[in-house]
């Protein structure tokens, strides 16, 4: 039995990154006091820059490019600084920004024309009725049909 009334989030405001998809989702979070509730990035409203993902492990720090690790190294102390870095792949460009209090990398992009293209694709499809069809086991593959 639900607790009335529901018990406060502890924020009032979600990013993308909180993955709200559908309204049940929505609905759950406003119901427990969110006013701002951004939706999940597949939903292809966030067009801009966004952590893509947030990691522990940390190119600067493997690099030997953390503060943390020139604190205390005498001419090296505040030297180094969390600036950002750029990811290059082919035509990608990812940026490293570095959050070193919790020790954090965010890798930061723009959503793909191809992804955005799929999940807009994909919403469609739902909007649809398209049916899904779950497998207890993967499907046997005919080779040579």
């Amino acid at each position: 039995m639900p607790v009335e009334p529901p018990v406060p989030y502890p924020d009032d405001t979600l990013s993308c990154l909180a993955n709200v998809y559908n309204g049940e989702a929505h609905d759950f979070y406003a119901r427990h006091g969110v006013k701002v509730i951004a939706p999940a990035y597949e939903a292809v409203q966030e067009l801009g820059e966004v952590s893509l993902m947030i990691t522990k492990h940390c190119v600067r720090f493997s690099l030997s490019l953390c503060p943390k690790q020139a604190k205390g190294i005498t001419g090296v102390q505040g030297q180094v600084k969390a600036k950002p870095l750029l990811l290059i792949n082919g035509k990608e460009k990812l940026t490293l920004r570095f959050d070193c209090k919790p020790c954090e990398m965010h890798v930061v992009g723009k959503i793909k024309t191809s992804v955005a293209n799929q999940s807009r694709n994909e919403l469609a499809a739902v909007g649809t009725g398209v049916p899904i069809t779950f497998h207890k086991t993967r499907p046997r593959q005919e080779f040579g049909h």
